[in-house]
């Protein structure tokens, strides 16, 4: 190695300990211990899961490539049909000046004063305006930018030498406690925790073992339920019911059983008169029909809601992110605050709180100061703070748990491995083998459900966010067709034997 190289390593290991001897003092001081502590309990979990890497299967990423060409190829052909000639999709100069200019809509401006043809711009476009219908071609830009992106940035990588696929995680690469993830040191892998469906189903685990993922089941929201101490987010919590069906029951006062049927009959379906049409023809649905939303099924708008109302979001920018038109958007919140006014009161006590000195603290200790200009950028940033830093913190410390448990070695446990984390979800692979011992295999899972599912407590309540769990061939999400030995849902089961056929059968093992 380079004697420079050597030397400047040096110096830089001695100022860092110089840097640790009149810093340390401080952690303790401004209340961060715990938040140092922590990031140094991570070290060696996420040096284990960069170190292992995942399988690439190399075969299915070859057929991924060509079908989101053949894709991209469709779109570009038919927005040639409806724009009469070749329109360059990633030129916003040709964007602008079909859209803005040849069919004369109001041109949309970035926060600089520049015109734009952005995302942003495109979906309002799609979606249209009381001046003008939703636009075909805008959406079909999207796409092919879309799949242009999808191509460069996840599927063109590259990847290690025994061909896995890694990256370096960073223990404090976010604010509110998150990890975040990029390419690694040797400028190969990406990003594993923003993977589209489309690259996540090339990703297998190791010959003898199948994946598993556990996730926090509605985590943010029940945080902010607890948070908030609202008695109807409450409820729904500690009756377990499904918070997007009680939602809409509430917003729309419409039976439980109602809304389960439309969701049935409307399904996926955005478009107003085929949603009309179906609840018309449905003798259930046709007597409150104007009482349900008209852009989406009523659970759909009660899980859109939950997402996304928390944290003090505008009726513009729900408008926008859901496709819908404003006086819809401004009736959903309108009640959706009416049947949880917790929610409004809770960010009342968070501006109290930042007013004191400027920070938050949640149950585990971890201490988030906000010095941005005071109002509501910062506001906001504030009421997202503490569900999203409880959530990361919990699976966090889940994820350390499991990695430090007897379950992880081949002599004590079941040789388990962590191998990946995606904010509020830990993805292992586990041994085929294990199948074989039910009643180890419960217990393994209880294990598991255990440690990431840590105690936690709010204003005196405790409570836990409740895990569920996917096994699978790959990591992409199951699709009878498209993705038969993806990831699927582990539904818990009376006994172990049962437990153990439910694995097999979705596994088909």
């Amino acid at each position: 190695m380079d004697n420079n190289l050597l030397y400047y390593n040096g110096l830089d290991c001695a100022c860092t300990d110089e840097i640790w001897d009149a810093i340390s003092p401080d952690i303790d001081k401004y209340g961060y211990r715990w938040a140092y502590d922590f990031t140094m309990s991570l070290f060696e979990p996420l040096m284990f899961m960069q170190t292992r890497g995942l399988k690439v299967n190399f075969e299915a990423l070859d057929e991924t490539k060509c079908e989101i060409i053949i894709a991209q190829e469709s779109a570009q052909e038919e927005l040639n049909r409806l724009v009469g000639r070749e329109l360059n999709a990633n030129s916003p100069k040709q964007v602008a000046n079909y859209f803005y200019i040849e069919k004369g809509l109001s041109a949309y401006y970035n926060k600089d004063g520049g015109v734009t043809t952005d995302d942003k711009a495109l979906q309002r476009i799609a979606r249209g305006t009381a001046k003008h219908p939703g636009m075909r071609e805008a959406r079909l830009i999207q796409d092919i930018r879309g799949y242009g992106k999808l191509y460069g940035t996840y599927l063109d990588i590259d990847f290690d030498a025994d061909g896995r696929l890694r990256c370096a995680y960073n223990p404090r690469g976010t604010k509110f406690g998150r990890l975040s993830s990029s390419a690694t040191v040797f400028r190969t892998g990406t990003n594993l925790q923003n993977l589209p469906q489309e690259f996540k189903k090339f990703l297998e685990p190791d010959e003898g073992y199948f994946f598993w993922e556990v996730d926090k089941r509605q985590a943010e929201w029940v945080v902010v339920a607890y948070l908030s101490g609202d008695a109807n987010m409450l409820q729904v919590i500690e009756t377990e019911a499904d918070p997007h069906v009680h939602t809409a029951h509430l917003m729309f006062k419409v039976p439980k059983d109602i809304i389960k049927h439309d969701a049935k009959v409307i399904g996926g379906l955005m478009d107003r008169d085929e949603i009309l049409s179906r609840r018309m023809a449905d003798e259930t649905l046709a007597p409150c029909v104007y009482q349900l939303p008209g852009s989406m099924s009523a659970r759909q708008m009660g899980k859109k809601s939950n997402h996304g109302l928390n944290y003090d979001e505008g009726f513009n920018t729900f408008a926008l992110i859901n496709e819908i038109e404003i006086p819809e958007a401004k009736r959903v919140l309108g009640l959706y605050h009416t049947i949880y006014p917790g929610i409004r009161q809770w960010h009342e006590f968070v501006k109290r709180q930042l007013a004191a000195d400027r920070s938050l603290t949640n149950c585990f200790g971890r201490k988030i100061r906000f010095l941005d200009g005071w109002g509501d950028t910062l506001f906001k940033a504030a009421y997202s703070a503490m569900p999203q830093s409880t959530v990361a913190d919990c699976t966090n410390a889940g994820l350390i748990k499991i990695y430090n448990s007897d379950l992880t070695t081949l002599t004590g446990g079941v040789n388990l491995d962590i191998i990946g984390q995606v904010h509020d979800s830990i993805l292992m692979q586990v041994p085929l083998a294990v199948l074989d011992h039910p009643t180890k295999f419960a217990d393994v899972c209880a294990r598991v459900y255990d440690y990431a599912s840590t105690e936690l407590e709010y204003s005196g309540r405790k409570f836990r966010i409740q895990t569920d769990s996917k096994i699978g061939f790959n990591w992409g999400g199951y699709h009878s067709e498209k993705n038969p030995i993806g990831m699927q849902e582990l539904e818990a089961a009376e006994t172990p034997d049962a437990f153990v056929q439910t694995a097999r059968r979705i596994l088909n093992v």
